[in-house]
């Protein structure tokens, strides 16, 4: 008799980590962190996805590999991402396919999809969200009612074909989401949706820059003058906002004698 709790078999599996949760449980409280976790993961309840999270760790899964739970998780994944950026709250993270083995009750999760998910997540030098290449090939084989694949839909819409940077100053070739919340792409003009990315992704660089010469000043305090700048930060956010502006290229007539700080008022 196969027990409803424990899910073994091919899987839609991700997994998202915080970038800079150190400074962030440091300088809130534990109740206000877990308040934004439980009102974003709230959001997406609807799209029936399963999900656990450990302090910076998130990881969501399907009951298999169908074209509609790959819809769910979709929809769930990518609101989910919009919702942390939108509270300035920086992610990285990527959704697998494969095998996957959940026992909910024993609390027991583990399969070569999740490494596989956590190990793209982990190396991934910025904040973004992708699809790994078992994905891509994956909805390659799915098709809607004109005979266009999903990884044809997705692509238009959703996801961009990118050399996403990677530690070591890898890229790799993946479809990463690109943060296309309710407005379009192709516009002459920065819209105001735009503009507000733009400003989240600023004022997370602006936090990080301020803990990092934290950092510093608690280094030399103790005697390291010579302490290095974590520059692998800074450059996260680089290529953060390299990417958004390739999204949105209308931003950088909106960035002009700005000094990147753009309203998003009109």
């Amino acid at each position: 008799m196969k027990d409803s709790n424990i899910i073994n078999g091919n899987c839609w599996v991700a997994h998202f980590d915080i970038l800079g949760f150190r400074n962030i449980v440091e300088h809130f409280l534990p109740e206000g962190v877990l308040e934004v976790y439980e009102e974003v993961l709230k959001k997406i309840k609807e799209y029936n996805v399963n999900h656990k999270f450990f302090s910076d760790s998130f990881v969501f899964y399907t009951e298999n590999d169908s074209k509609d739970s790959f819809s769910n998780i979709d929809w769930a994944l990518r609101l989910f991402f919009e919702e942390m950026f939108c509270r300035e709250i920086p992610m990285r993270g990527c959704l697998n396919v494969g095998p996957f083995y959940a026992n909910e009750e024993k609390g027991i999760f583990f399969g070569r999809a999740h490494i596989e998910a956590y190990d793209l997540a982990e190396n991934q030098n910025w904040i973004g969200f992708v699809l790994s290449g078992k994905v891509k090939e994956k909805l390659r084989d799915f098709k809607i009612d004109n005979g266009n694949s999903y990884l044809d839909v997705f692509k238009q819409y959703y996801y961009l074909e990118y050399e996403v940077p990677s530690k070591g100053k890898i890229k790799r070739d993946l479809l990463a989401y690109n943060l296309n919340i309710g407005s379009s792409i192709d516009t002459r003009k920065a819209t105001p949706q735009q503009c507000r990315l733009w400003s989240h992704l600023i004022s997370m660089e602006g936090t990080a820059r301020i803990h990092l010469n934290e950092k510093i000043k608690r280094k030399k305090i103790v005697g390291l003058v010579k302490c290095p700048v974590d520059r692998n930060t800074i450059i996260k956010y680089k290529n953060t906002k390299k990417f958004l502006l390739r999204v949105y290229p209308a931003l950088k007539e909106r960035m002009k004698n700005k000094n990147s700080q753009i309203s998003y008022s009109s």
